[in-house]
């Protein structure tokens, strides 16, 4: 009677009902919720489940965190090349007989240097002899053209004049017709302008050439004064052939050494051709 009325009053709602009242249950009765995890023990797990001795095969989703694999080298298996198939080996990786081995830098083809510019230090203080033959992309930047020669004495005309630069040599040719009167003339020294180019500084002259006139003119070597577009002339001084003007003793030309077939008409006109070369200041 006392279970009886213990069940009531838990029915009720008036009463408790002690442990010792409640039967064994099989574990069927136990149909819904949740056990809290206090109610379970390790063993109660294990017992099915030896989380121990996992397989890899249960993870079938989810990440493994990096903090929980520890490899070390016995754990990795033999790969093959092809399994590398992105990112890129550090240098420190890479031997050098990685790569001597499929190339040979210290017996290299000069035909494998494609591109770029050979550094001046890796070249022997005295380069061994070539072949002409060999030098087969050695062009200078040269230009043409033509300029005006004007002569510092008479008037100028009838002037062809070219020339030829090739890097900083200038071959440069001209004709031309002098006439004026004899006034015109004098001690001044007698000198042409007009050359394409500033020649070189540094010396005297920066080159030369020769003057030829046509009948009763003088000829005379050409001198090309340095740093400037201006010429001067040494004449056939003695008669002598004038390569051996001296210009030590005055042997360059003056306007009044000009010579003229009209003198008596107080009037020249005479024609000129001259060759020049000289180097350039650029």
């Amino acid at each position: 009677m006392s279970k009886a009325r213990d069940l009531a009053n838990v029915i009720s709602g008036s009463g408790t009902l002690n442990a010792n009242v409640i039967p064994a249950l099989p574990a069927t009765k136990i149909t819904s919720g949740t056990f809290a995890d206090a109610r379970l023990s390790s063993s109660s797990v294990t017992q099915h489940v030896d989380l121990t001795a996992l397989s890899a095969s249960n993870l079938t989703s989810g990440t493994v965190p990096s903090a929980r694999l520890s490899l070390g080298a016995s754990d990795i298996p033999a790969l093959a090349a092809t399994k590398i198939t992105s990112g890129t080996f550090d240098d420190a990786r890479l031997a050098s007989s990685n790569v001597t081995q499929h190339v040979d830098l210290s017996n290299l083809n000069a035909s494998n240097l494609t591109s770029g510019t050979m550094p001046d230090a890796r070249f022997p203080a005295t380069l061994p002899a070539v072949s002409g033959a060999n030098l087969t992309n050695t062009s200078v930047a040269s230009t043409t053209g033509s300029w005006t020669p004007t002569m510092e004495v008479g008037t100028t005309g009838g002037v062809t004049a070219v020339y030829v630069k090739v890097g900083k040599i200038v071959h440069a040719r001209c004709s031309f017709r002098l006439s004026g009167s004899e006034s015109s003339r004098g001690s001044t020294l007698l000198r042409m302008t007009g050359l394409p180019f500033t020649s070189l500084s540094g010396n005297t002259y920066a080159g030369g050439g020769y003057i030829q006139g046509y009948y009763e003119t003088e000829k005379a070597i050409v001198h090309v004064e340095q740093n400037n577009t201006t010429m001067v002339f040494s004449r056939d001084y003695d008669d002598s052939p004038y390569l051996n003007a001296n210009l030590q003793w005055g042997g360059l030309a003056r306007r009044e050494s000009l010579r003229d077939y009209q003198q008596d008409s107080g009037y020249y006109r005479y024609w000129y051709t001259m060759f020049v070369t000289y180097a350039t200041a650029s």
